[in-house]
């Protein structure tokens, strides 16, 4: 093993002398020496076995991975909102005010609002008296119904889902159902003899804390056409 390193050595020296050679006799600068001194240091370590610290061929390190910012969700643009502004807007221009006689569009019928009333108990006396649950009072709108026309007149709103949406300083209510003989304002049902007029009414259950409010809107809409009564 010896004799084999040792010619390996003698190998290494005529290699180093070729080198020289090749050079054509050119002075080699200390730098240059220095990396042939070097590299024949590394190639005996490699190869002598009882070199007990030998080299280690090292394997290539992998360029190390720039790890790419998070990037963060697109934020909305003022443009987003401003549709859908726009097209809450839209909607609301699309409702078109008109009367209630117009709204109903029933030949031969005049509707009217008469008035309101919050109570506890409606009215105060009669078979379809109406209570309020506890903690709860009732708000009543009236209209009037009229048969303008000179002849008998059968009216029937039960399956036009006309809404009645009261608003109190914000707060928006659904009437209820109630028994009444013509079904109440929301489900009216009757016949008019002609120039003949009746009572028809809303009846809504609100709570106590909202007896006294600033505002009551009463909104009447079927289809895109509306009609708004401010209730007094």
């Amino acid at each position: 093993m010896f004799k084999k390193k040792g010619i390996l050595l003698l190998c290494l020296c005529a290699s180093m002398c070729m080198l020289v050679g090749c050079m054509g006799g050119k002075s080699l600068t200390e730098e240059e020496q220095d990396m042939i001194a070097e590299y024949s240091a590394g190639v005996l370590l490699r190869n002598y076995d009882k070199y007990n610290q030998r080299l280690v061929k090292t394997e290539p390190i992998a360029p190390a991975v720039t790890e790419q910012p998070e990037t963060e969700p697109p934020t909305p643009t003022p443009d987003s909102g401003a549709s859908q502004s726009g097209a809450e807007a839209q909607e609301q221009e699309q409702l078109n005010e008109v009367s209630l006689d117009d709204l109903y569009h029933v030949s031969g019928m005049k509707v009217s609002y008469d008035s309101y009333v919050a109570c506890n108990e409606y009215p105060k006396d009669g078979p379809m008296q109406l209570t309020a649950k506890k903690g709860q009072f009732l708000l009543v709108a009236r209209f009037v119904v009229k048969n303008k026309s000179s002849k008998p007149l059968a009216v029937n709103l039960m399956k036009r889902n006309i809404d009645y949406s009261l608003d109190m300083d914000g707060k928006v209510y659904q009437p209820v159902i109630v028994m009444q003989e013509n079904g109440g304002m929301n489900y009216l049902k009757t016949n008019l003899k002609a120039g003949a007029s009746e009572k028809a009414i809303l009846v809504y259950e609100i709570p106590d804390e909202s007896k006294d409010p600033d505002s009551m809107v009463l909104t009447v809409k079927d289809g895109g056409n509306a009609s708004t009564i401010r209730l007094k």
